[in-house]
């Protein structure tokens, strides 16, 4: 017992004297945030991006949609298996904490030369060898490079689940965003079906008053002519409305075909108030930053994993079983032998091999930090760019709503006033146009309110849970 307690002592007396980590300590990056983002009207209050997805969009119909997508959407999936992927390496990593033990079993059959000397003159030239060894490895993480690697894939594990988050965000806000465009094209269809029929009823009024020796011909082509601006409008909208229904269904990882459209989405433009909240907790609650502030850490970590490779390994061997000449006598006690003990074993001259790993570390984790402020200062400029838009599109549709109740009074009294003979069919016309035009704008007006609802959503961090 005394020759195995020596070589254990002197490992365990190295690793107590040695044992160090390398590498700077991983941590989020040290990063200064503005004092509010900007058009916030409450920076201090609770954030628009705190609210779970289904608080936000509570159309049924929408919400269904989110739900189908959450489900199937390939690029959520896939991401959810990088989570998967990810776990196995930081399991792997962690295993390098723990002694590796083997086993190996065998038998030979072995014929002696005389003349080489193998066996001598008139001895048995046959002999048999069997052998049931079992195999001990254990590294001393002397310089804390298995600490390193383990703190590394655990940041990398943490990264792909706030990557999976970041995906999930940016499907719920465009699979909202995508329905919000369907319905505006479904409004459009319906306002131009209605000029339509409107413009129908005036080309059989100015056809009736030629008939009658009132209008003339001019006056009629030209009620034929608005006419038929809006038969065209109908097929392309109609062809913008099946593109935009084969768009979502990709989304939801589903083949082509049409997307139901019940419900309103009026309390989603009308009822919500949107707040920025504090400019710290932007940084902590969007998961593409979070994903960025892991990758940091990780690269940092990796630091360590270098700088370990450019000293001595101090490793733990070992082996013991049975080897017995005869197969009867394998397993028993005279049959037992063992071997153990350290070893130490380093680089000394690599041509500059490991500096250069370790430099290489260094240099990804600076690309690390570069990507984190960029993710971070991107993330400040979505989010203002959201907040105004979300103000700027209200004040644009309700100009543009009153805009279309002058263009009514406008061909309204137009109208009138080509009944009574007292204009021509041209004012009727250029009155036509500017309401439809209108009309067409006011949807898109308060489309637009929607969309920037989504996208402020988005950029606070809204829709990862």
């Amino acid at each position: 017992m005394r020759t195995i307690a020596r070589p254990l002592a002197l490992v365990s007396t190295t690793i107590l004297l040695g044992s160090c980590v390398l590498g700077p300590q991983p941590g989020s990056p040290d990063y200064q945030t503005p004092g509010s983002i900007r058009g916030d009207s409450a920076p201090h209050g609770t954030s628009f991006g705190d609210k779970a997805w289904r608080s936000v969009f509570t159309d049924s119909t929408l919400r269904g949609l989110i739900d189908r997508a959450l489900k199937n959407n390939p690029d959520l999936v896939a991401a959810t298996y990088r989570i998967e992927e990810a776990r196995a390496q930081a399991n792997a990593a962690r295993a390098d904490w723990f002694p590796q033990i083997g086993g190996s079993a065998g038998a030979s059959a072995n014929y002696g030369s005389v003349n080489a000397g193998q066996v001598g003159s008139g001895a048995d030239r046959s002999s048999e060898t069997y052998d049931l060894t079992a195999l001990l490895s254990w590294e001393a993480d002397l310089w804390g490079g298995v600490r390193r690697s383990n703190e590394a894939a655990r940041a990398r594990l943490l990264e792909s689940q706030y990557q999976r988050d970041a995906v999930q965000t940016g499907l719920v806000a465009a699979v909202a965003s995508s329905y919000i465009e369907l319905k505006n094209l479904a409004e459009r269809l319906e306002i131009s079906k209605r000029t339509r029929d409107s413009r129908k009823e005036s080309l059989d009024l100015v056809t009736n008053r030629r008939d009658g020796g009132v209008s003339s011909d001019l006056e009629v082509n030209q009620a034929e002519a608005l006419w038929r601006q809006t038969l065209i409008a109908i097929p392309i909208t109609e062809q913008a409305i099946t593109a935009k229904e084969n768009e979502i269904r990709s989304l939801l990882g589903e083949f082509p075909g049409s997307i139901a459209r019940g419900g309103s989405l009026d309390s989603l433009e009308s009822s919500l108030r949107i707040k920025g909240g504090l400019p710290s907790s932007l940084l902590q609650r969007r998961p593409d930053i979070a994903a960025a502030d892991q990758s940091f850490q990780a690269a940092t970590a990796e630091i360590g994993v270098a700088e370990a490779l450019r000293l001595p390994r101090l490793a733990l061997t070992g082996s013991g079983g049975f080897i017995s000449g005869d197969l009867g006598d394998l397993l028993e006690g005279k049959s037992g032998a063992y071997s153990i003990g350290p070893s130490l074993a380093g680089p000394i001259f690599d041509a500059g091999r490991n500096k250069a790993r370790v430099q290489a570390a260094q240099a990804r984790a600076k690309q690390a930090l570069a990507a984190y402020d960029r993710a971070a200062k991107q993330a400040f400029r979505e989010a203002a760019d959201g907040l105004n838009a979300h103000v700027k599109t209200g004040e644009i549709a309700a100009e543009q709503k009153l805009l279309v109740n002058a263009n009514q009074q406008v061909r309204e009294l137009a109208t009138v006033r080509f009944e009574g003979g007292e204009s021509s069919y041209l004012e009727v016309l250029d009155a036509e146009r500017s309401l439809f035009d209108s009309q067409l704008a006011l949807s898109d007006a308060r489309r637009d309110c929607l969309l920037a609802v989504v996208q402020t959503y988005r950029a606070l961090g809204g829709g990862w849970k």
